[in-house]
């Protein structure tokens, strides 16, 4: 975006942007740029607190009134910001949810499942309250329901049918995906009172911990195992982030 800018401003539009790699933007130089001390992924800090998102946007438009650049500024409010070692230890985030273990009597692949749909059911009520709630959904083109059904099928070898006409797989599984993280994360935090994971906890959770993160491994690997190359480059790169296996 840094580069975009600066065609935009010969155009007569002027520009200005969030940086969170400070060091990215001294070097690309953009016209105007607010820089965050947030980590990667939550540009206007940690979700749930609108004040500082209110903060963090009108600082950056307020670069705009500035006649010339190149203008990289530091954000003045340090809310928000990644804990210290210290706060990390004294304050680890748990999900306040039981997640039910797997039922005896199962193949590893039918206790996976299972598993699988009972997060969802001891999720959704959750979720539907953080709806509630807020009003909103970062959930895309799926619901929950039809998200966990879509992957669930996929994993299991099952004939999988594709909810939105003219969607490849490959497509529709990269977008589940998504939707399936962003259901258990507004889940997550709806009960009062929680705290807010930063995403190096919620990703431990996740991927660690819950049936969820283990069928988005089951789909990577199955579409790695594909002769359609659009699955094979969706499995490698775009279901499951690097370092967990």
């Amino acid at each position: 975006m840094g580069a975009l800018a600066h065609y935009l401003e010969d155009e007569g539009i002027p520009t200005t942007q969030i940086s969170l790699i400070r060091e990215q933007t001294e070097f690309i130089r953009p016209p105007r740029a607010l820089w965050v001390p947030f980590e990667l992924g939550r540009p206007l800090g940690m979700p749930e607190n609108a004040d500082l998102q209110n903060k963090v946007l009108m600082s950056a438009l307020m670069l705009l009134e500035a006649a010339e650049g190149p203008l990289l500024a530091d954000f003045p409010d340090t809310d928000g910001t990644p804990p210290s070692a210290a706060d990390t230890e004294s304050a680890v985030w748990a999900c306040p949810i039981n997640l039910q273990a797997a039922s005896e009597g199962e193949t590893d692949s039918e206790k996976l499942l299972s598993a699988f749909k009972r997060e969802i059911a001891s999720l959704r009520p959750w979720y539907d309250l953080s709806f509630e709630r807020r009003g909103r959904t970062a959930l895309g083109l799926f619901k929950p329901d039809t998200t966990s059904n879509l992957l669930a099928s996929y994993a299991s070898g099952k004939p999988t049918e594709i909810p939105i006409e003219n969607l490849s797989l490959a497509v529709a599984l990269r977008l589940a995906a998504h939707d399936l993280k962003a259901f258990y994360f507004e889940a997550a935090i709806a009960r009062p009172g929680t705290a807010l994971p930063d995403s190096a906890a919620f990703n431990k959770w996740f991927w660690n911990e819950t049936a969820a993160g283990q069928i988005l491994k089951a789909v990577k690997t199955k579409c790695m195992n594909e002769e359609d190359k659009a699955l094979r480059m969706t499995g490698a790169a775009l279901l499951v982030p690097l370092g967990q296996t």
